[in-house]
């Protein structure tokens, strides 16, 4: 339920970023994510980790997600840059 924040929030943080920036500014919100992720997996039964599966898989996937999604809405954006959107 959070990730879509956090999507939102990155595109947000990150609209006029160079690629160094888009990178650097990943693990403010990778990071928390994977340590609440692990600590629910260890100590709860929230989550269960398939076998062989653990912390750096989540963390390599959450940060293809965020990047994938922000390329995706960046070419939305340039595709649509120039034309009028009326809301």
């Amino acid at each position: 339920m959070h990730y879509p924040l956090f999507l939102l929030y990155y595109n947000q943080l990150t609209l006029n970023s160079k690629p160094s920036g888009i990178l650097l500014k990943l693990f403010p919100f990778v990071i928390p994510q994977v340590l609440l992720e692990t600590f629910a997996a260890k100590n709860t039964d929230l989550i269960t980790w398939k076998k062989g599966w653990s912390w750096y898989h989540s963390a390599i996937s959450l940060i293809i997600k965020l990047l994938l999604c922000r390329s995706i809405i960046s070419a939305v954006r340039k595709i649509n840059s120039g034309r009028i959107s009326i809301t």
